[in-house]
C-alpha cells in the first residue's frame, strides 16, 4: 500500500522532476565534454610536471583529472553501449547536401559516434602516459583495458548498426580509437623492462653524430652529446651494464671539456634528464619510428576525413541540435590533440636526434624550430629549497595542542612555511664541478689518498648522515652570522656557496622526509631550546645524555673548532660538496626518477653528474638495491652522536688539523674560489 501511494504521487516536490529530466538529457553530454576537457588539460599541464614544483597543480589537478578521466570514460562507454536508435524510415542515414531524401533518426542516433571517440581519448595525450614510473610495469592492465573497452565500443556499434550513414562514420572513428589506445599500451609495455631492447651507444656512431654539421651549433651539439651519454649510461635502468671502453673514453672527454669550460655540464645534465622523463612518462619519441609515424598519419587522416564528411552532410533539426554541437566538438578536439601531440614531439630534443641520424634535409628545419622553442626553454624547475634552522628556532612557536597531533594537522606544511626556494647560481655549480674534476683527475692517475672530509664521508653510514647534516649546518649558521657582515671578495663567494648548500641539505632533511632515505624524522626540530642558545653564542654545559643534547654537544664542538680556524670556509665548502655527493649516491635510483615528475631536484642533477665523472655505476645501483630492501624507519645501530661528533679526532673522522694540511698540499684548495671565478 505505501508503494502504491508513492507511485501515484503526482505532485512535483522541489521541482525535482524537471531537474531529473534535465539530468537525463545532459548527463552523457557532460561526461563526454569533461573527458575532452580533461585530455586537453593533461596535454598542456601534464608535461609541466618536469618543470613545476606546485603541489596544487601537480597532485590535485593533474592527478585527479588523470584518474577521473579514465573512470568517467568507462562510465560513458557503459552508457553508450545501452543506447537505442529507433528507425522511423527505411533509409536512416546521412545524405550529402542537396539530396532529395529527408533524414529521420531516433533521439540518440548521433551518439553512435561518441563511443569510438571516447575510446580515442582513453589513449591519452602525448605529454603523459603514466603518473608514476612504476605504472609502466602494469602494462597488462592497460592491455586488458584496451580489450574490454574496445569490445564494449564494438558492441555499441553493433547494436546501433544501420549499414549506412552514421554507423559507417562511427566505424571509421573506431580505427583511430584502437590505434590511439593501442599506442598507449605499446608505449607502456616497451618501458616496462628497463629498456632491455634499447641499443647501446656505439663510439663510432657518437663521433659521427657529433662531428656532423651540428658540431658548429652549441644547442644541437649539446643535445646530441646528451643523447650519446644517455645511451651509454641508461641511468634509469638498474640492471644495465655500460660498455667499459666507451664509458672510459666519454668520461675522459667529459672531464677535459668541463675543465676547459667548453661544455656546460649542468645544462647537459638537464637535457639528459629531459630525455629520461620523455622515455618514462610520455609518448614523446614514438612518431620517430616507422610504425609510429604510419599509425599516427592513419589516425589523423581518418579523424579529419570523418569531420569533413560529417560537416558537409544534412542533419535533422530540433531536439538533436545539442548532440550535433557535441559531436563536432569531440571530432575537432581529437584533431587538435593529434596536431598538438605532433608539434610537441617535433619541438622535443628527440626530433633533433632523429633529424641528424636520418638525413640532413630535415636538419635545418628541425634545428630552426628547436632554436625558436627550446633553446632557452626551462627543462626543470631550476629551484633548490632552503631551510635555516637558526631562523626556525628563533621564529617557531610550539602548537598549543599535543605535538603527537601536529603531523595530522600539517607538520610538513608548518615546516615548509619556514623554507624558501632559490636558484642554484653559477658560483655554486662551478664549485661542485671544480671539486668533482679534481676528484676525477686523482682517480684517473690512481691517487687513492683521501682528504679528511672524504674520510668523514666514507666512514659515516647512512644512519648518521642526518646527524652529520645537522652538525655541519649548525656550524655553518653560527659562522655565517659572525662572518658575513665583514667578509668580501673571494671569501664571500666561499661563504655564500657553503650557506646555500647547508640550507639546501637542511631543507631536504626536514621538508622531504618521505622522498629521500636519509631524511628519517623531524626530531631535530622538536626541541629547539638548546639550538637557539647555541645560535646566540651561549656555551652549553656538557653531560646531558639525551639524543637531542648529544646532537647539540656535537654541533658545539664543531662550532668552537671552526671559529678558531682561518680556513673554515674552505673546509666547510668542501665538506658540504662531499655531503651533497654522499646524499645523492645513497638515494635510490627510483627516488631520483620520481623527482623528475615533481619539477626535478638539484640532488638528482648531482647524482647524474657523478656518473659522468666516473662514479662506479654498479656501486650506485648496488646501493639503490640495498636501500630498497631496507626499512626506511630502521634505527641507527652505530655509535652515539656524541661519540661521532666529540671523539672523531681520535678516530681520524674529524681532524681539523689534517684538513688544513690537505688544503695546503692541494693546489686547487689553496685558493679555492679564485680558480673557479
Amino acid at each position: 500500500m505505501p508503494c502504491y501511494r508513492i507511485c501515484k504521487q503526482t505532485k512535483d516536490y522541489n521541482n525535482m522532476r524537471a531537474l531529473r529530466k534535465w539530468w537525463e538529457e545532459w548527463d552523457l553530454r557532460i561526461l563526454i565534454l569533461y573527458i575532452l576537457i580533461a585530455q586537453l588539460y593533461l596535454h598542456f599541464f601534464g608535461r609541466l610536471r618536469r618543470k613545476n614544483k606546485s603541489l596544487l597543480m601537480m597532485i590535485v589537478s593533474v592527478w585527479l583529472l588523470y584518474l577521473f578521466s579514465d573512470l568517467l570514460a568507462t562510465i560513458a562507454l557503459g552508457k553508450l553501449s545501452k543506447i537505442k536508435v529507433d528507425d522511423n524510415s527505411k533509409d536512416n542515414s546521412i545524405k550529402p547536401k542537396g539530396h532529395s531524401n529527408k533524414i529521420t533518426m531516433g533521439e540518440e542516433a548521433l551518439r553512435v559516434m561518441w563511443a569510438p571517440l571516447v575510446l580515442f581519448y582513453l589513449g591519452g595525450p602525448d605529454t603523459i602516459t603514466v603518473l608514476r614510473a612504476e605504472e609502466n610495469q602494469l602494462w597488462m592492465r592497460h592491455l586488458i583495458g584496451l580489450l574490454t573497452q574496445g569490445l564494449r565500443t564494438a558492441y555499441a556499434l553493433i547494436v546501433t548498426w544501420n549499414k549506412e550513414g552514421l554507423s559507417l562514420l562511427a566505424l571509421l572513428v573506431f580505427v583511430p580509437g584502437i590505434i590511439k589506445y593501442g599506442e598507449r599500451v605499446w608505449v607502456v609495455r616497451s618501458r616496462s623492462h628497463d629498456y632491455k631492447g634499447f641499443s647501446k651507444a656505439d663510439l663510432g656512431e657518437i663521433d659521427k653524430i657529433i662531428a656532423s654539421r651540428a658540431a658548429s651549433r652549441p644547442t644541437a651539439n649539446l643535445v646530441l652529446l646528451a643523447y650519446s651519454w644517455f645511451r651509454t649510461l641508461l641511468p634509469h635502468n638498474r640492471s644495465y651494464k655500460s660498455d667499459t671502453t666507451t664509458l672510459e673514453i666519454l668520461k675522459a672527454r667529459f672531464r677535459d671539456s668541463v675543465k676547459m669550460g667548453s661544455i656546460d655540464a649542468f645544462k647537459l645534465i638537464e637535457i639528459e634528464l629531459g630525455l629520461m622523463y620523455d622515455m618514462l612518462f610520455s609518448k614523446v619519441g614514438t612518431i620517430f619510428t616507422v610504425w609510429g609515424s604510419v599509425l599516427r598519419f592513419l589516425s589523423f587522416s581518418l579523424i579529419l576525413s570523418v569531420l569533413v564528411i560529417y560537416i558537409t552532410c544534412d542533419k535533422p533539426r530540433g531536439h538533436l541540435e545539442g548532440d550535433h554541437i557535441v559531436t563536432v566538438i569531440l571530432l575537432a578536439g581529437a584533431i587538435f590533440l593529434e596536431i598538438a601531440g605532433i608539434i610537441v614531439q617535433l619541438v622535443s630534443d628527440w626530433a633533433m636526434v632523429w633529424a641528424y641520424k636520418n638525413g640532413s634535409k630535415w636538419a635545418n628545419w628541425v634545428l630552426f624550430l628547436h632554436e625558436i622553442v627550446n633553446s632557452k626553454s626551462q627543462r626543470w624547475s631550476g629551484l633548490m629549497g632552503q631551510f635555516s634552522l637558526r631562523e626556525f628556532c628563533e621564529n617557531y612557536k610550539p602548537p598549543v595542542f599535543n605535538t603527537k597531533w601536529e603531523r595530522p594537522f600539517g607538520r610538513e606544511k608548518m615546516l615548509k612555511r619556514f623554507s624558501l626556494q632559490k636558484r642554484p647560481d653559477h658560483r655554486l655549480k662551478d664549485t661542485i664541478i671544480r671539486h668533482l674534476v679534481d676528484k676525477s683527475e686523482k682517480a684517473a692517475v690512481g691517487d687513492t689518498s683521501q682528504t679528511s672530509t672524504q674520510k668523514i664521508a666514507s666512514v659515516d653510514k647512512v644512519q648518521t648522515l642526518t646527524e652529520r647534516i645537522v652538525i655541519w649546518h649548525v656550524a655553518t649558521e653560527v659562522c655565517y652570522e659572525s662572518d658575513h657582515p665583514k667578509i668580501f671578495g673571494k671569501d664571500e663567494v666561499k661563504l655564500k656557496v657553503a650557506k646555500l648548500l647547508s640550507d639546501y641539505m637542511m631543507y631536504l632533511l626536514v621538508a622531504c622526509p618521505d622522498r629521500f632515505p636519509f631524511c628519517k624524522n623531524y626530531q631535530i626540530v622538536q626541541d629547539s631550546a638548546d639550538m637557539k642558545k647555541l645560535f646566540h653564542g651561549v656555551v652549553l654545559n656538557e653531560g646531558n645524555t639525551t639524543k637531542m643534547s648529544s646532537l647539540v654537544n656535537g654541533a658545539q664542538e664543531l662550532v668552537l673548532d671552526m671559529k678558531e680556524n682561518p680556513k673554515r670556509w674552505d673546509i666547510m665548502g668542501s665538506m658540504w660538496v662531499e655531503i651533497l655527493c654522499d646524499a645523492a649516491t645513497n638515494c635510490p635510483v627510483k627516488n631520483h626518477i620520481q623527482e623528475l615528475r615533481h619539477g626535478g631536484e638539484f640532488l638528482t642533477h648531482v647524482w647524474l653528474l657523478l656518473l659522468h665523472f666516473g662514479t662506479p655505476k654498479e656501486l650506485e645501483r648496488s646501493k639503490s638495491r640495498l636501500k630498497d630492501e631496507k626499512d626506511s624507519g630502521a634505527k641507527s645501530t652505530g655509535s652515539t652522536v656524541g661519540d661521532i661528533a666529540g671523539n672523531q679526532i681520535d678516530e681520524g673522522e674529524y681532524d681539523i688539523q689534517a684538513a688544513n694540511e690537505d688544503l695546503e698540499q692541494n693546489k686547487v684548495a689553496g685558493d679555492w674560489t679564485s680558480s673557479i671565478l
